[in-house]
């Protein structure tokens, strides 16, 4: 009787502990706790700051709804920022075969490149911890979200994103710069100062056209490009900037006073870089007249008297 009443022990106990190790292997300890993050950005809005998240509930509707709510709040910190700017909103959000689709108000399409990015890595990161979420796929609108190139994003999961093993000083600079947009005339210049996160082997020049492209973040101020105006070079010798534009930038021209894109570009990058004077070509033709009297063949200087 004693020798059976051990075997069945002994049994159970090898039964147990293969249950545990099982459980174990799947990630499924029952003695290990889920840990989850939230995530906000620190208040150089140069990275990601992350803190420990407990859920009511640890089901994809509580957390989905938590993480939306969290967001659209716009939740701060003592030592951050909220994930969200103003304005940047979950408007809703959808589930199929383990992707989530995320749609947000039009606002999103309004922020510098930098902060988009940071924004998406943080987004992704978080509801990437959602279970039964494989993938995170952005909208804005009913528009898929797309690259500076025009480029669908596509699904997105925490493999997306590069993680640099160097310190950020070590590859990314830190700048605020004074770009000019229009009145609601379209008549004048407007100041707009931008802080901007971008990485170091890019020239101040360039990030600032960029910046100029993406349009104006405050009220009151408006777009003096095209946005899908392109930089197809851009050089700086003996104190003058020459930018080659694609035809995008004089074929597409909004309506407002023709001497205002043009300073808009020239105010911009000599505030930028403290050059001199800034010459304009399109697609290499220096040979063009933008608007009616703009001839892009003449070196520009600083226009003071534009500015509002």
């Amino acid at each position: 009787m004693k020798k059976t009443i051990w075997i069945i022990c002994l049994t159970a106990a090898c039964i147990l502990l293969g249950l545990v190790a099982y459980l174990t292997l799947a990630g499924k300890n029952p003695n290990t706790e889920q840990k989850y993050s939230f995530y906000y950005i620190n208040s150089e809005e140069t990275k990601l700051k992350e803190e420990t998240y407990k859920p009511e509930e640890e089901t994809a509707e509580v957390m989905l709804r938590d993480f939306s709510e969290r967001l659209n709040n716009r939740e701060t910190r003592d030592d951050g920022i909220s994930l969200f700017p103003e304005g940047v909103k979950i408007s809703s959000y959808s589930i199929k075969d383990g992707v989530l689709r995320l749609e947000f108000s039009d606002a999103y399409s309004k922020m510098s490149r930098t902060r988009e990015l940071l924004v998406r890595n943080g987004v992704v990161k978080l509801f990437i911890q959602v279970p039964g979420i494989d993938y995170v796929e952005i909208y804005v609108g009913k528009k898929p979200l797309t690259d500076t190139k025009g480029e669908e994003v596509g699904v997105m999961n925490s493999d997306t994103f590069v993680e640099f093993s160097g310190s950020d000083s070590d590859v990314y600079s830190y700048d605020t710069f004074t770009l000019y947009f229009t009145n609601k005339n379209g008549d004048r210049l407007v100041e707009e100062q931008r802080s901007v996160r971008y990485r170091r082997n890019l020239p101040k020049a360039t990030v600032a056209l960029e910046q100029l492209a993406r349009g104006p973040l405050e009220k009151g101020h408006y777009p003096t490009i095209p946005e899908n105006s392109e930089v197809l070079s851009l050089t700086r010798a003996n104190g003058i900037c020459y930018v080659d534009y694609n035809s995008v930038f004089q074929d597409y021209a909004l309506n407002i006073d023709e001497q205002i894109p043009i300073y808009s570009v020239v105010n911009t990058l000599i505030a930028a870089t403290g050059a001199d004077k800034v010459e304009i070509s399109i697609e290499g033709n220096k040979e063009v007249t933008f608007g009616k009297n703009m001839q892009l063949y003449k070196f520009y200087e600083w226009n003071k008297n534009l500015i509002k």
